[in-house]
């Protein structure tokens, strides 16, 4: 279950970037340079960046969203990240919008809605450690998007499939459950399976798989449940990507 404050952030970045009357936008580019046979950007090494190109406080930083596309061969085609920071007292709010190549484009201006969470490397640092080969087994693509989850709540297999990083290591759960008012960012993965005149089905492939940042549980009053190591996958059907990257100049 998506957090009702994802959607009023969805609305005000709408309201912000979309509609009119919305304040300047500042926008950039800029080149990276990573290892192709890595099919991937670093993601700390991309922040690290972001923090010497723009003028925004570091420890000021949160995160309001990570979204990557990942080819059924695991190279990430394109990633999207949403953060708020802080210049000179004021809240800005930006946007970088990395492809495959390289290319960076960048959005800043200001905003004005005050907000609390985790700073972007506490989430970055984990979705580097995931290998999407392992998830994609070079058959369909996936999409990775983070969302922030706010009060008590308890996850099982009617969520989607479970995993923690634990000790360096990805593990699956049975159940996890959160008992405090501490809000808590998890990753969650959607399969995208090719369909003909429909809906389809495949065979042990998840619908969503959530993934709980080691930072999360060892922060959080967790009750978790573990199971065996890399359990089958479940059944799924077709889930649309739920983001979209600007087309590469």
């Amino acid at each position: 279950m998506r957090s009702y404050l994802n959607i009023l952030i969805a609305l005000i970045l709408v309201h912000y970037f979309y509609m009119p009357e919305q304040p300047e936008v500042t926008r950039g580019e800029m080149h990276i340079s990573f290892d192709s046979r890595e099919c991937r950007p670093d993601l700390v090494d991309l922040w690290n960046t972001l923090v010497q190109e723009q003028t925004f406080l570091n420890e000021s930083a949160v995160l309001i969203q990570l979204n990557q596309y990942i080819d059924k061969d695991g190279t990430v085609q394109c990633t999207e990240l949403h953060w708020i920071g802080y210049v000179d007292g004021e809240e800005h709010a930006y946007g970088v919008y990395v492809h495959q190549g390289g290319n960076v484009y960048c959005n800043d201006q200001i905003f004005d809605f005050p907000m609390q969470g985790v700073h972007p490397l506490a989430i970055l640092r984990e979705a580097d450690r995931i290998e999407f080969d392992d998830l994609t087994r070079g058959e369909y693509d996936i999409t990775l998007t983070t969302f922030k989850h706010d009060g008590p709540m308890t996850y099982n297999k009617t969520n989607g499939d479970l995993y923690a990083f634990v000790d360096g290591s990805l593990r699956p759960l049975k159940e996890v459950t959160f008992s405090s008012e501490v809000s808590r960012h998890v990753i969650e993965i959607f399969p995208e399976i090719g369909q003909s005149g429909g809906i389809t089905t495949a065979e042990s492939i998840p619908d969503r798989i959530i993934i709980f940042p080691e930072q999360e549980i060892l922060l959080s009053a967790v009750k978790i449940s573990i199971t065996q190591f890399l359990p089958p996958f479940k059944k799924t059907r077709l889930l649309s990507s739920p983001w979209t990257c600007p087309p590469s100049s």
